[in-house]
């Protein structure tokens, strides 16, 4: 609880998911008009509004389903889906650099439990690509920064992949990621290990579901609302519509 000894930095940071996106859209400069009707197709609104209603609803029932629904890093997914009601969900968290002053690489999302560590990446419902080494980054450093936690990097893409890379086509996940991992790695401070052996825990350490496929995930989510108090239930079902509602608005950009 802050006292009147706690910075005021402390007491005033704003960590809501509303918050984060405001804070995002304010250094948008002349693009933040992209945001008129809503921002719709605008990634940032759409994650925004699906994680701000995955946080508020039972976790152990709609945020765990969302990650037993994506595909890849099975065992990881299943911990995070146990731990759920215990994560700590922040939209567009600080950035993170590879080396002190070195490349910043910014997620979408942090998402971290008592076991686990999870960047998530989304992309809109457009026609957006990965940047060239993107994927490389975001791989390398949650791989550093999880510490003692499993690693996860989630992708939350519009189609399943291949996934299109700026300059390189479609690529299925692994290629996309050991594409620039070697000079990536290069430039990472604080993670000492082998290129061969990051290479190969690709496959535990990245998943990856559609939009479609969480829309789905949380609409078939298993909850007896009548077993619930009817204003609780309600909030329950409000939540819940707003999700859907969301990606089906993104959907018809």
């Amino acid at each position: 609880m802050p006292t009147l000894d706690t910075p005021p930095s402390d007491t005033l940071s704003n960590s809501s998911v509303l918050g984060r996106l405001l804070e995002e859209i304010s250094w948008e400069g002349a693009k933040v008009r992209g945001y008129r009707e809503g921002g719709r197709g605008r990634e940032n609104v759409l994650t925004a509004e699906v994680l701000g209603s995955l946080t508020y609803l039972p976790r152990s029932t709609f945020l765990a389903a969302v990650f037993r629904a994506a595909h890849g890093a099975d065992k990881t997914r299943e911990l995070i889906a146990v731990e759920a009601e215990l994560a700590t969900v922040t939209l567009l968290p600080d950035e993170s650099r590879l080396a002190p002053g070195g490349t910043v690489v910014q997620p979408d999302g942090l998402l971290t439990t008592p076991s686990c560590h999870v960047l998530l990446e989304a992309k809109g419902m457009g026609n957006s690509a990965f940047q060239s080494e993107q994927l490389s980054r975001e791989f390398a450093c949650v791989a550093r920064d999880a510490g003692d936690a499993r690693p996860l990097l989630l992708l939350i893409t519009p189609a399943p992949p291949p996934f299109a890379v700026r300059g390189h086509g479609r690529l299925p996940v692994e290629e996309a990621i050991g594409l620039y991992l070697e000079p990536v790695l290069a430039r990472t401070a604080g993670l000492d290990t082998s290129l061969d052996k990051l290479l190969a825990r690709i496959a535990e350490t990245v998943a990856w579901i559609t939009w479609h496929e969480l829309q789905t995930a949380v609409v078939n989510a298993q909850i007896d609302l009548a077993a619930l108090p009817v204003g609780v239930a309600g909030t329950v079902q409000r939540l819940r519509d707003d999700l859907v509602k969301a990606i089906d608005w993104h959907s018809l950009r």
